[in-house]
């Protein structure tokens, strides 16, 4: 018999927004199912840290999201401690800048596997026990890119853009069971991602940004939380733009 502790299972856990994710999924009180896969170390660090904070059981899953054999292989593991999860973030992804005809199909295979996959493979898999309870909610990390469009990132824009549309379809499939799928797509947020920015160059797109700034990711985490919660329970299909009005 599943306890009265809810759980979320959270994937990229331990990246810039996907730490943001787990600690305020740790303060609100979830049992926390953390997936990673080339960080592993830093991972084992934050739930050791969330763990002793917020004193709330957590469950480390080593996988790689872009393979279907390993998200059906790490499913079974989380179903086998907890067959009725409650929220499922698929927050992992990765970007790649890249003029189209320098892109080979290695890295555009890359991009839609770990982007658009992960996400079919964790919703296909994690849909059956919310079906059966006839409640459950999954929240998408998507970008702003993936409603416009960006230049020299066709392969991360075409992959947002899936994954929205995908949000949209799904959450209207799966409604008349009592599940919600939402999405967030994220405008330039101040994460590892965009370290690589000389400070002129980040001070020159924060004033693009008519908020005057980049995003936080514990506001991505705020909304996700908002998402997850029966605040937010008549909300399905839908994608929300977090961009300091950017676009």
């Amino acid at each position: 018999m599943k306890d009265q502790i809810p759980s979320v299972i959270i994937t990229g856990a331990s990246g810039g927004i996907g730490k943001k994710i787990t600690e305020r999924f740790a303060r609100g009180g979830y049992r926390l199912f953390l997936q990673g896969n080339r960080h592993m170390e830093d991972l084992h660090t934050l739930a050791s840290t969330f763990k002793n904070t917020y004193h709330v059981p957590i469950h480390i899953l080593q996988a790689d999201v872009s393979d279907y054999a390993s998200v059906d292989k790490m499913f079974q593991q989380i179903l086998a401690e907890d067959p009725a999860p409650d929220v499922l973030v698929n927050n992992a992804g990765i970007a790649f800048f890249s003029l189209l005809q320098d892109m080979s199909e290695a890295d555009w295979d890359l991009v839609m596997n770990t982007n658009v996959k992960s996400v079919f493979a964790c919703c296909k898999a994690v849909l059956p026990s919310m079906i059966a309870r006839q409640r459950g909610s999954i929240i998408n990390i998507s970008s702003m890119w993936g409603n416009v469009g960006s230049s020299m990132e066709v392969a991360y824009s075409a992959s947002k853009g899936a994954i929205n549309a995908f949000t949209r379809a799904l959450g209207k499939e799966v409604a008349p069971s009592g599940i919600r799928i939402n999405a967030i797509a994220c405008g330039v947020i101040d994460t590892p991602m965009n370290h690589c920015l000389s400070p002129e160059d980040r001070q020159a797109l924060a004033e693009e940004i008519p908020a005057g700034r980049f995003g936080r990711p514990e506001e991505v985490a705020d909304l996700t939380w908002f998402l997850a919660g029966p605040e937010s329970s008549y909300m399905n299909a839908q994608v929300l733009t977090l961009d300091g009005a950017y676009l």
